[in-house]
């Protein structure tokens, strides 16, 4: 008897070991939180938390989490059981690649996002910083930069990719600024950092020639990442003003199907 319960606590804590999995934060923007029994505490880049726990975001926070293999984006105010989300990657994985490479197109014809998961892990806690490269503006030759950019993004290395779209974007004015900051979020979306690219996107100009793709790119990542109803606003609001034009009418109607799907 006693031979047999020990074979059930083993059997039992083997099965809770392989259902859950541990997650490291590897970006955070404001106030973010885990649950600790009935308090809340707060988190910080570099924390592990178990995939059994539920984080909760105040308004305009932000958290990227990974086990090594999935990527957890999050950008809408609320609380979240972190397994159900890990439960539901490969879902919203199959789906952002297909809209990825869509909109890849306008960052080079030749771009392809290939594996997001291995992209994941490469690109993991990497966030540029503007700060370093804004007093090089008189001397950076953004077009040249820009082309650095494309050339690490047609070899699938997008976290360098996004690094030189920044220096571009720092150095540059008016549209050419919105075309490298559109080219960085998207890059940083190819390398699963969803949650900084849709920072960059909700801080872009929501009008001007590059209107529009912001407007699919935030949308498809704002599904991915938890923040639906944004989606649905944006979507609704680019159609209502004929924002989108030809197959992006399309685009942007199945993206609104899924926006408000439950």
């Amino acid at each position: 008897m006693k031979r047999l319960l020990i074979i059930v606590a083993i059997l039992f804590f083997a099965a809770i070991s392989l259902s859950a999995a541990t997650l490291t934060v590897t970006w955070a923007d404001g106030n973010v939180q885990v649950q600790k029994g009935s308090a809340w505490v707060g988190v910080e880049v570099g924390d592990r938390l178990d995939s059994s726990s539920t984080v909760r975001l105040a308004s305009g926070a932000m958290v990227e989490l990974t086990d090594g293999q999935r990527k957890i984006s999050l950008t809408a105010t609320g609380s979240f059981l972190l397994d159900s989300l890990l439960k539901q990657g490969a879902n919203v994985a199959k789906k952002k690649e297909g809209a990825m490479d869509k909109l890849g197109k306008l960052v080079d014809p030749k771009v392809t996002t290939g594996s997001t998961t291995v992209a994941a892990v490469r690109g993991a806690a990497i966030e540029p910083s503007k700060d370093t490269v804004t007093w090089m503006s008189d001397s950076v030759d953004v077009a040249a930069v820009m082309e650095e950019g494309r050339a690490f993004a047609r070899d699938g290395d997008f976290v360098h990719a996004a690094q030189k779209f920044d220096e571009a974007a720092g150095a540059a004015d008016g549209e050419d600024k919105d075309q490298a900051t559109y080219d960085e979020a998207w890059a940083l979306a190819a390398s699963d950092s969803s949650a900084q690219a849709v920072k960059l996107l909700r801080a872009m100009p929501a009008e001007g020639i590059w209107a529009a793709p912001r407007a699919l790119l935030l949308a498809r990542l704002d599904i991915d990442s938890s923040a639906k109803p944004e989606a649905v606003s944006l979507i609704q609001s680019g159609l209502a003003a004929k924002l989108f034009v030809g197959d992006d009418v399309d685009f942007a109607n199945s993206l609104l199907a899924e926006a408000s799907a439950n």
